[in-house]
């Protein structure tokens, strides 16, 4: 599955399953930033990869972007698994060889698979 249509379908998830519906006003909003600032993060990524995938400097710096983007989003979630699963997607970002083109793109998008599981459920649980 391509990285973009995965980004695609958490940002769906996310928000038809409940991020925006806050209960909890006090950490549900904190969430709910967390989660939309994961969302625009791991979408700019998505968006810039076909481009940069054949220039390991543009890659390495989208990559860590993103990276940091989502450690400041996993710092202020107030959420301990929503933070934990941002900061090992930024982990995983980190790890990547940019050299890599192709198949760094393919363990990005299935890094990204698996980590936007665990933030999909963190954001839609309020």
């Amino acid at each position: 599955m391509p990285f973009r249509s995965i980004v695609l379908a958490a940002c769906a998830v996310l928000f038809l399953g409940g991020c925006g519906a806050v209960g909890d006003l006090s950490g549900a909003v904190v969430r709910v930033q967390a989660c939309q600032d994961a969302i625009t993060a791991t979408g700019r990524l998505a968006d810039r990869m076909p481009d940069v995938r054949d220039n390991p400097a543009e890659l390495k710096k989208a990559l860590r972007t993103a990276a940091d983007e989502l450690d400041q989003a996993g710092a202020g979630a107030g959420d301990p698994t929503l933070g934990d699963a941002l900061d090992g997607l930024a982990d995983l970002y980190r790890s990547l060889d940019p050299a890599g083109g192709a198949e760094t793109i393919r363990r990005a998008s299935a890094g990204t698979a698996k980590y936007l599981q665990v933030i999909t459920a963190s954001c839609a649980a309020q």
